[in-house]
């Protein structure tokens, strides 16, 4: 399959899934309101106030593990002012995916509650790697990571058979899905998520560590997504927190490691914050979408 046949043909695929085809009006409106310099948490509230469910997922995280403030944050205006616009924007964008994706990829040969779990765990990883990182919005890593094997539910949705096909070789041959993807496909679910992306509009950054999770090329202002996604889903696979069909560790790309600037004397300690965050994240996220 040619590079062109392989390209258009992943535009086809992602976009024959009507209900994936664009994400909750509530993302969308609080996207705009982001870029409304005349905005205020007042707008952002009314909103969010909609959606009650959203409301109560949202209170629930920033009473959390994942943010730890001293004292309850009752009402959402606080938690905006509290966590910050631009990365109240991204958690309401997490939230969101969970709902376009509801009942997707539902399919006796695939645990859908172990791969969102294993995605959850990527997108809380790579959110404490880039605390210890010290940079900016913690919580759009936490998106990438949330969202780097989504190309795999488009796949199983869209082409079943063929999916199951993908499932049978990785387990008789003991390899890694991705590697049979492109066998089977001439694509991968990387390539998949990160034409999903493209068409959602979402930040060039998240398109490219969802696109390069399993071959960051480094050298470019995305990198360090790319990278953190990386290290993120390797350290959650040896940890086994949930399952995206593979069956042992992906291979680590030493240099993306080394480009995360973080000594290894810290992984002790990151993965005592991804097993508590990891839970917390679960109870907040996962539960209200599983018992829906």
């Amino acid at each position: 399959m040619s590079k062109e046949t392989g390209e258009k043909r992943v535009k086809k695929i992602v976009r024959s899934i009507k209900k994936i085809s664009s994400l909750p009006t509530v993302f969308s409106r609080v996207n705009e309101l982001l870029n409304d310099p005349t905005s205020c948490a007042a707008d952002f509230v009314k909103v969010i106030s909609q959606d009650q469910a959203l409301t109560a997922r949202l209170l629930r995280l920033a009473n959390s593990a994942f943010y730890g403030f001293p004292s309850r944050i009752d009402t959402v205006t606080r938690a905006i002012i509290i966590i910050g616009f631009r990365q109240f924007r991204d958690l309401v964008l997490a939230t969101s995916v969970l709902d376009v994706f509801r009942g997707v990829g539902e399919d006796n040969s695939f645990s859908i509650e172990a791969f969102w779990r294993h995605s959850l765990a990527c997108g809380v990883a790579s959110r404490v790697l880039t605390i210890y990182k010290r940079e900016e919005n913690p919580e759009r890593y936490f998106v990438a990571g949330l969202l780097h094997d989504i190309g795999r539910l488009v796949l199983l949705e869209s082409c079943p058979e063929q999916y199951r096909e993908v499932f049978m070789i990785t387990k008789e041959e003991n390899r890694l899905m991705y590697e049979v993807e492109g066998d089977v496909f001439g694509f991968t679910h990387a390539e998949v998520g990160k034409e999903l992306l493209s068409l959602w509009r979402l930040p060039p950054s998240l398109e490219d560590a969802v696109g390069f999770h399993h071959d960051p090329r480094g050298g470019d202002s995305s990198s360090s997504y790319e990278d953190v996604v990386h290290i993120a889903n390797i350290l959650v696979h040896a940890s086994g927190l949930g399952s995206s069909g593979d069956h042992f560790v992906p291979p680590l790309n030493q240099e993306a490691w080394e480009r995360i600037g973080l000594k290894k004397s810290i992984l002790e300690l990151a993965l005592e914050k991804i097993y508590k965050q990891f839970e917390e994240a679960v109870a907040f996220l996962l539960v209200d979408k599983q018992k829906g």
